[in-house]
């Protein structure tokens, strides 16, 4: 199913940029991802020894690797000589461009060469939170005073690992400039800041809905230049199985949820997603409309619920579904868009039923 989010909502927030905005889009989402340096068949790219004056440096980057250290490289290949050894906690700055598995790196010698993607990861500090109520930007500081939240104070609790001010950062309803700002500039320093196992820890004691909620809008930049599901999965390993977890840990989280409350239409609807995943049809369009009897006016359940039915190519069932979710919230594009699709889909393969 295509994504529908027009906002920044509780639990789907989104766009950041750790100390510096790097602006260099690296690899595909949809590309294989590549899990060591040996793997790169990148042609080689020579790079000068010769130091540059390092006036103005800005580091941007750490190694993150088991050894604790990583081999800086002449050209974009693990077969280059070794310019250096990178050590672990060292910054450095560096670069990326589109679907290159190697960024080019300047230490702060001034030294350059070049490192694959993978050993990377973003160099935090509180410098690029916040750094006072008058700096949270005007409309943030204006959308989270309307809900009684203090935008500065909450981040930079967040970022220290106070779980009461997480799940506020996390939940926050922004939209507009204020969302992407949110999503790409602050997000990552927060987590980075907050560490893997502190975050782990928290999204343990959370609410599924949440823990899935919080990576919503990644796409729009959070950890840019990198795929943002790829680099969460190689650098925070125990968050990511909470935050991603398989459909099968899904389907339990959802079940043991609606245990605790049958009526509860939105743990109803997520399960259906998981099922959907799962390509259980039958099961996901059972739930979508237990979630609809609980939740009439639920819209993207009835999105859901329409996709579901395509899937097993009953398009007029699904047309019929993806009609209610236009009528319900007529200002998604993406329900009319989708409503199209499957009408396309109809027509190249007509009902024989």
């Amino acid at each position: 199913m295509t994504a529908v989010t027009t906002r920044v909502t509780p639990f789907f927030v989104a766009i950041v940029a750790c100390t510096i905005s790097i602006g260099f889009p690296v690899r595909g989402a949809n590309e294989e991802p590549v899990a060591a340096e040996k793997r790169s068949e990148e042609s080689p790219s020579k790079s000068s020894d010769k130091p540059h004056d390092t006036e103005g440096f800005n580091p941007n980057g750490v190694i993150d690797d088991p050894d604790g250290y990583v081999n800086l490289r002449k050209e974009k290949s693990a077969d280059s000589p070794i310019v250096a050894k990178v050590k672990k906690d060292e910054p450095f700055e560096f670069e990326c461009t589109q679907n290159e598995t190697w960024c080019k790196v300047k230490l702060a010698s001034g030294l350059t060469g070049w490192m694959h993607y993978s050993r990377i990861k973003f160099y935090c500090t509180e410098d690029g939170l916040p750094k006072g109520p008058e700096d949270s930007g005007e409309e943030i500081d204006e959308q989270t005073r309307e809900r009684g939240v203090n935008y500065y104070e909450v981040t930079r609790a967040a970022a220290r690992g106070d779980k009461k001010a997480l799940k506020t950062f996390f939940t926050l309803d922004l939209d507009g400039a204020a969302a992407e700002t949110h999503v790409t500039a602050i997000v990552p320093d927060v987590i980075h800041l907050v560490g893997d196992d502190k975050f782990a820890e928290f999204l343990r004691e959370q609410p599924p809905e949440l823990r899935q909620g919080i990576s919503g809008g990644w796409d729009l930049g959070t950890f840019s230049p990198f795929d943002p599901k790829e680099y969460f999965q190689q650098h925070f390993p125990k968050s990511a199985k909470l935050i991603f977890p398989g459909y099968h840990q899904l389907i339990r989280d959802y079940t043991s949820a609606i245990k605790h409350n049958p009526k509860d239409s939105e743990a109803y609807r997520r399960r259906g997603n998981a099922e959907y995943e799962k390509e259980d049809w039958d099961k996901a369009i059972a739930d979508f409309s237990r979630a609809i009897e609980l939740d009439p006016k639920s819209h993207v359940a009835y999105w859901n619920r329409g996709w579901a039915h395509a899937k097993k190519e009953d398009y007029p069932a699904a047309i019929k579904d993806m009609e209610k979710a236009i009528q319900l919230c007529p200002s998604e594009l993406g329900y009319q868009q989708d409503m199209q699709k499957i009408r396309k889909l109809l027509i190249s393969k007509p009902q024989t039923r």
